[in-house]
């Protein structure tokens, strides 16, 4: 009985002389900045110049309040990541040659993980940026680089839905950030960034009416548009996600069909 009350007390101190060990040697929470409050007050300050003269010193402070992410406290990085958010929210709209204000917030949000992405995601939201298509592209390949896996289905669905060509090319280069994606999450995104692919080729393919009375059917031709500009763009991401490098639609549907349950060479098994 003394013996093993001997093994006992042993495995007790091993566990907790273990357990205090990680501990020690756990990464302490770096403290909080006490300066970046009044730093963020001075961004939004620069941005809402009304004649927007100070743009550049802004995107200056983004990019100097972006540079060590690493040793910042979780909760300065969640006021970071909103502090930058309201960049695009406050002052006058920036167009043309000014939108770089935007952009750079947009790059310093991808670094900011899970909390940039929330922000990225309320800015494509905003109503002042609907016809900013460059930009908004922009921006949503800033969101896949956050690689935040709740964007996903935004991004899928932006993927195969929006009316704008540049849009639907920057949503499916953006899925392609996402090769650490649990695999069934990411056989589904393979699966509807090919569906999609086939709708546009089936319409791209079919054949014309030769009836010179027959009403103008623009939709091949909209199709063969629309390839053209997200093709590349999406063969790149499904080659990232399966591990698989083919170019022709039927040969990347064919490979579907036969192998539905793939796993790519970076995979775990389910």
């Amino acid at each position: 009985m003394f013996e093993t009350f001997l093994a006992t007390a042993l495995r007790t101190f091993l566990v907790c002389s273990f357990v205090t060990t990680l501990l020690a040697q756990a990464a302490p929470v770096p403290p909080v900045d006490p300066a970046l409050p009044d730093q963020l007050k001075e961004l939004k300050s620069l941005v809402a110049d009304p004649k927007m003269v100070a743009d550049f010193q802004a995107i200056g402070l983004m990019q100097k309040l972006t540079t060590g992410l690493d040793s910042k406290n979780p909760k300065d990085k969640e006021r970071l990541a909103k502090g930058m958010g309201e960049v695009f929210r406050t002052g006058k709209l920036r167009t043309g040659t000014k939108e770089i204000l935007y952009r750079e917030a947009s790059d310093g949000l991808a670094k900011l993980a899970a909390d940039g992405a929330k922000e990225l995601a309320k800015a494509l939201a905003d109503q002042r940026l609907k016809d900013a298509l460059p930009l908004q592209a922009h921006m949503i390949l800033a969101l896949g680089r956050t690689e935040d896996d709740k964007q996903v289905d935004w991004l899928v669905d932006t993927m195969t839905r929006s009316t704008h060509d540049e849009i639907r090319a920057a949503a499916g280069d953006a899925l392609g950030n996402f090769t650490s994606l649990e695999i069934k999450a990411r056989r589904e995104v393979v699966k509807a960034m090919i569906r999609a692919w086939g709708s546009l080729h089936q319409k791209a393919t079919q054949g014309e009416s030769n009836d010179p009375s027959a009403p103008i059917d623009l939709e091949p031709q909209n199709a063969r548009q629309t390839l053209r500009v997200v093709e590349g763009k999406w063969i790149a991401t499904l080659t990232k996600l399966t591990g698989i490098s083919q170019s022709a639609f039927p040969d990347w549907q064919r490979w579907l069909n036969k192998n539905p349950n793939w796993v790519a060479p970076t995979s775990k098994k389910p």
